[in-house]
């Protein structure tokens, strides 16, 4: 039996031209881009291209956008330059973030004081309606006299919810505090205009979009003070230091300008899959909760709990069968704890241990979606009959 691919919110497939693009920079073009001569100014303009062409996906400016390793060291650089700068300044440091963010966001944010010892970093976690949605008035709530910065994911990776970054960022700017937004799972597959939603920075990736994985990037607006976290020499405007990922940026350019275009073509595709996925499971079986909003949030996502079977026990069942699904964010999976995004919807410990996370991708083919269900209905059969 071939391989099914339903994970695609913890990766997708590097796109075959978006590779050979890459190639060339290792093996053709290979030059460093700090280097003066022929090999490096090739190099540096492909650099400068890539930029451009990320910087297009959110209508950035070239020079707002900084490359970085992925999504992770994005959301830390954001986070923690926006805070170092702040404490240089001698300023009090309160942030707001919500309950269900990417790991790297909640980590960072849980340990600023370990990171910066001696200060007295406070934050507040607000949490999410039972729906997966931030609203802005309980962002708001919580802004003191001294937070610094707001952020907020934009689409969950575990749920699908997409959230009024448009209305969060506006209220930032009328509150004259910093916004971020952890964009991974949205850059490039809905639209992000970071001059109309008044974001001031945007972490991305590279890899969630037929990129390859190992780059992204943060924007930075314009006069928003950062601190870099990476020390070195010159690159990336001396704000990112250390030499520059030449064939993953290329790849990322690539991806930005020739793959983007794609997502919005492919969206009846992506909810029609998922709703022949549902159609298929209601045929078959009983006592199961979508988690994930259907009719608002991004329909490449598909969150369910099946009461009384261990999602564990089926994500890995399905492996054997040569189907990839998770539990659910890639970062987090392994752990024997249960999701805590799903935890902050109010689901019980029980309930989140028994989800799964079915992510569809522009790859995906009717047939995907069929051998699926088929492989998890028999699944869920046998493990309920079990007693897993």
């Amino acid at each position: 039996m071939r391989r099914v691919y339903l994970d695609n919110s913890a990766t997708t497939r590097v796109d075959s031209k978006a590779a050979n693009e890459m190639v060339k920079y290792m093996i053709e073009e290979y030059g460093n881009p700090s280097s003066v001569h022929n090999y490096g100014q090739i190099a540096r303009c492909e650099i400068d291209d890539s930029r451009e062409k990320v910087a297009k996906v959110i209508n950035a400016n070239i020079d707002e956008i900084f490359f970085t390793s992925g999504g992770t060291e994005s959301d830390n650089w954001a986070i923690r330059g926006v805070v170092n700068n702040a404490l240089i300044k001698g300023k009090k440091v309160h942030l707001v973030t919500s309950s269900y963010e990417h790991s790297a966001i909640d980590n960072t944010v849980k340990n600023l004081n370990r990171i910066f010892p001696g200060n007295d970093i406070s934050y507040t976690m607000v949490s999410p309606d039972n729906k997966g949605y931030i609203h802005v008035e309980d962002i708001e709530k919580a802004i003191t006299e001294n937070t610094i910065l707001v952020s907020v994911m934009h689409i969950n990776s575990e749920i699908g919810t997409i959230n009024d970054i448009k209305s969060i960022g506006k209220m930032c700017r009328r509150k004259k505090v910093l916004f971020h937004t952890d964009a991974v799972q949205s850059f490039g597959k809905i639209d992000i205009d970071v001059r109309k939603f008044d974001i001031d920075l945007l972490s991305m990736s590279a890899h969630k979009i037929h990129g390859p994985k190992g780059v992204g990037a943060l924007f930075v607006r314009k006069n928003v003070e950062i601190e870099p976290m990476i020390y070195g020499g010159s690159q990336e405007s001396r704000m990112r230091m250390g030499t520059e990922n030449l064939p993953g940026i290329a790849g990322f350019g690539f991806v930005c300008e020739n793959v983007v275009s794609n997502y919005k073509k492919g969206m009846e595709k992506i909810i029609s899959l998922r709703k022949n996925f549902l159609k298929l499971l209601g045929e078959e079986l009983d006592n199961y909760t979508v988690n994930s909003d259907i009719e608002n949030g991004y329909p490449g996502v598909l969150n369910i709990t099946f009461h009384g079977v261990e999602g564990e026990a089926i994500a890995l069942s399905m492996a054997m069968e040569n189907f990839a699904v998770s539990t659910g964010s890639a970062c987090s999976s392994g752990s024997v704890e249960p999701s805590r995004m799903l935890l902050s919807l109010g689901l019980s410990k029980e309930d989140a241990q028994s989800s799964i996370r079915f992510s569809f991708g522009l790859e995906n083919i009717c047939e995907d979606i069929e051998l699926g269900a088929k492989c998890l209905i028999k699944t869920v059969k046998r493990l309920r009959s079990l007693g897993m």
